[in-house]
């Protein structure tokens, strides 16, 4: 199934903005039926999270710039203080803001729409502070929920096709999406949401694992329908994503599978009144699915063969940057999307510099050291630049210009029409080929394609 890209690349045509499709949408948000933006249980198992939690004072650019390979030792304890300061940073709720009668809870990462579609649960085995088992987070009241007792660790290696990784972490982290909380506003191309949305928390999570000198792998590979059942989640309401094992070490764990198989869903508070199911999200999403042990392990090996020539450059620019600029607490704290600019000028060093922090390696299962996207740029009012369109050569560091000219107008249009793009500095468009894409991935590559344009975006975000 996962390589019959028919299914990707007519997905990603009907959910192609044009002119003529974003003007003839006649789709009006039902405000009454908005999806709740947390998941509750009906029969919750509470466990507190420590609230005294260190906080990441470290320097928002070394933590940007910081390559996992470069960890020579781990000075600082893995256990449930930290990774409640890593959920915090990552998923947390920052502030609460209240307009025209509703209440919107901002959270440390971007969402589109503010929708917050993404869930994160734990499987903790050995991590001081916390009791073997399965957890929900709920960013609501900063608590986690039991699901399941016990050590899953041998579970989640099978499922992810024996990634040694997850047998060396005492905590993995599994992000799942909940379908409906986006589509309600962006119906069926909110699929490509789901890995946005995803990808700004990741980026936070990366740049706190950086600071924090802890080890991670994003894993796309594993088995979607046993993952799917492990964490008991209903059937094209939730999907898992991506998993995340995060360690100090290489040590392998000894572990014992826990997982019972038969299977029950814990009940939940509805998200709304009513749900409408859009089949072409899930039509992809299943034809992207990797069906058992044997499709994982193959899926992983895809673009390492074909890719081995094509790596990323690890030029360090650190000296460059300096040390200089806010710590990655007070940057994620303080992030915030803005709905108007001054239409003043960014220099082209600090261009530069986001541009540099945005493209270093992200620690993916299925292909190392190698960028999936290219960055192209609109410069609209940069310092030493002239306006103009350009091209980012990731390899190098480099700006290329393609056109001179002043393009606010362009940048504005290709993004809907709205104002604000044309007011911007520069606006950032993160490009792939898909087709090559998907002759090497499959389906399962357009997930792994929007995911780390999300990631980057993130990236950016903090980087700004």
């Amino acid at each position: 199934m996962n390589q019959n890209t028919l299914i990707s690349k007519k997905y990603h045509k009907f959910t192609k903005h044009s002119p003529i499709s974003v003007y003839s949408n006649t789709h009006i948000l039902d405000w009454d039926n908005k999806p709740l933006p947390f998941k509750f249980y009906k029969n919750p198992n509470h466990i507190d999270l420590p609230r005294n939690f260190p906080l990441p004072d470290q320097n928002t650019f070394v933590s940007l710039e910081k390559e996992q390979s470069s960890f020579k030792f781990h000075p600082i304890k893995l256990d449930i203080l930290r990774v409640s300061q890593l959920l915090f940073f990552s998923a947390g709720i920052t502030r609460i803001l209240k307009f025209n009668n509703a209440v919107y809870y901002m959270r440390a990462s971007s969402a589109t729409g503010a929708l917050y579609p993404i869930e994160i649960y734990l499987s903790c085995a050995q991590l001081p502070g916390i009791k073997d088992g399965i957890y929900h987070f709920c960013p609501a009241d900063f608590t986690l929920n039991k699901l399941y007792k016990g050590d899953f660790t041998d579970t989640l290696y099978q499922i992810s096709g024996e990634n040694i990784t997850i047998r060396q972490a005492p905590i993995t982290l599994i992000f799942t999406s909940i379908g409906w909380r986006n589509s309600w506003k962006y119906q069926t191309r909110s699929y490509r949401h789901w890995f946005w949305d995803a990808g700004t928390i990741i980026s936070n999570y990366l740049a706190l694992c950086n600071a924090n000198s802890f080890s991670t792998e994003i894993i796309l590979g594993f088995q979607d329908e046993n993952l799917n059942k492990l964490l008991c989640l209903k059937q094209r309401e939730e999907a898992a994503i991506i998993l995340s094992p995060l360690y100090t070490n290489k040590t392998l764990k000894k572990s014992s599978n826990s997982y019972k198989k038969q299977l029950f869903e814990f009940e939940t508070i509805p998200l709304s009144k009513y749900v409408i199911e859009y089949p072409k999200i899930w039509e992809l999403h299943t034809g992207s699915s990797l069906t058992d042990k044997v499709d994982v392990k193959k899926w992983n090996k895809l673009g390492k063969k074909v890719l081995d020539d094509k790596k990323l450059n690890k030029l360090n620019m650190i000296q460059a940057i300096g040390l200089n600029g806010y710590s990655l607490k007070d940057v994620i704290l303080k992030r915030g999307s803005t709905r108007k600019f001054s239409i003043k000028s960014i220099s082209k060093s600090q261009l530069e510099h986001i541009l540099y922090l945005a493209s270093k390696t992200i620690p993916f299962d299925f292909v190392e050291n190698y960028s999936l996207v290219d960055a192209y740029i609109i410069v609209n009012s940069v310092k030493e630049l002239e306006s103009g369109s350009y091209f980012y050569n990731k390899n190098s560091y480099k700006l290329h210009k393609l056109e001179e000219g002043n393009f606010r107008k362009v940048s504005e249009h290709l993004c809907l029409d709205q104002e604000l793009f044309g007011n911007a500095s520069i606006v950032c468009f993160f490009m792939a080929n898909l087709n090559k894409i998907l002759s090497i991935w499959g389906n399962r590559g357009y997930r792994a394609v929007q995911l780390e344009g999300g990631i980057r975006i993130g990236k950016m975000y903090l980087a700004a």
